[in-house]
């Protein structure tokens, strides 16, 4: 009995031993499986946030664009010919930022392997007609995973069209840039023509200036000259001016001298200037109006007041042979503003202009226009 003992002691010894190696291995493979299920949701979750939830809709808004097509020639197109660049172009494909799927609130179905139904207020593995436990549909991690999947390949197909349309567009953009290297040839030849027709026109231009410069130039001789000739003009009706007033002057000295010839010696002529019965004034009486310093001469414009003190109301009376001076307005010298003295010699006949002789001792400056005579 005793020895029976001890052999199933000794058996279930060697059978807690086995079990307790057996638990460890089982052990260590449960938490292999835990690991890699752990890993599995974890990285399917996050494939799940680079998948998109839903396709994006095409709505048809491609852009309007168009391209001219016509030949380039020196001719201006109103309606040149176009070609409609994006008309088939699905631009649904540019869409960003789409909403993605989220399996963070599904981390307990994503944990779950057998499909599970509530009975009687608990909850237990759905079990098919054949009593085997259900692992897909609702509540499994394989509805999730199946749902990954189609929307993956969905993605793909999308991303494959996506690669299809750029494909499109490079040899658009191929067509485009070869058309553009022929046309900035084309645009170099015509800049160097433009540039050559420039500098033609630079020195058209440098000729213009030049030509502009010389009618300048003869507009500014051409005034000068018309200038000088006015000048002449008037010169030459000042000295006739000055020719009618000497040819009156002498006209008046001949008779006055056949007057004297004439006249018994001693005899007083009534006519001439009694300085006893008439008195002049001090004060202005005049202004030169005109000067000859190489004949020593001027031409006095006396005031109507004055030539009524010289000659009478009626003028009845001859010229008194008078000195009077003259003064310039503004003149400073050691003389103050007193020129010289002149003599009055002849009157020009119903004129208030009066010639007299310059008194050149008393000349301190040659007598211009403007000055004033005064006695």
């Amino acid at each position: 009995m005793n020895t029976l003992l001890r052999v199933l002691v000794i058996v279930i010894t060697l059978l807690g031993a086995t079990a307790l190696v057996f638990a460890t291995m089982n052990f260590n493979k449960r938490q292999i499986l835990l690991g890699r299920n752990k890993a599995l949701v974890e990285h399917v979750m996050g494939v799940a946030k680079t998948v998109e939830a839903q396709e994006a809709k095409d709505e048809g808004n491609a852009p309007t664009l168009t391209k001219d097509i016509s030949d380039v020639t020196d001719l201006v197109l109103d309606n040149p010919d176009k070609k409609a660049v994006f008309e088939s172009y699905p631009v649904w494909l540019e869409e960003q930022n789409r909403q993605t799927l989220n399996f963070d609130p599904k981390l307990e179905q994503l944990n779950t392997y057998y499909a599970v139904e509530e009975v009687d207020g608990k909850m237990k593995v759905k079990i098919d007609s054949y009593g085997q436990k259900i692992t897909k549909g609702p509540t499994t991690m394989q509805e999730l995973l199946d749902q990954l999947l189609e929307r993956a390949k969905l993605q793909t197909a999308t991303l494959n069209k996506t690669r299809a349309e750029l494909s499109k567009m490079r040899e658009l953009a191929t067509d485009n840039i070869e058309e553009l290297n022929k046309l900035k040839g084309n645009s170099r030849i015509v800049k160097k023509d433009l540039t050559t027709a420039k500098g033609e026109i630079a020195k058209l231009e440098t000729i213009k200036e030049d030509l502009e410069r010389n009618v300048a130039k003869l507009t500014s001789e051409k005034r000068e000259l018309d200038a000088q000739i006015a000048d002449a003009n008037d010169q030459i009706e000042l000295l006739q001016g000055k020719e009618a007033v000497l040819t009156e002057e002498l006209a008046n000295a001949k008779a006055r001298i056949e007057q004297l010839i004439k006249e018994p010696p001693g005899k007083k002529r009534t006519e001439d200037w009694d300085s006893d019965s008439t008195a002049l004034t001090t004060g202005d009486k005049g202004k030169i109006i005109e000067t000859n310093d190489e004949f020593k001469f001027v031409i006095v414009e006396f005031s109507p007041d004055a030539m009524m003190e010289l000659f009478g109301t009626d003028r009845e009376k001859t010229l008194p042979q008078l000195d009077m001076s003259i003064r310039r307005t503004g003149r400073t010298s050691a003389s103050g503003d007193f020129v010289t003295k002149v003599k009055l010699r002849h009157s020009v006949k119903d004129k208030n202009l009066v010639v007299a002789d310059i008194l050149t001792d008393w000349q301190q400056s040659p007598v211009e226009k403007g000055d004033v005579v005064f006695f």
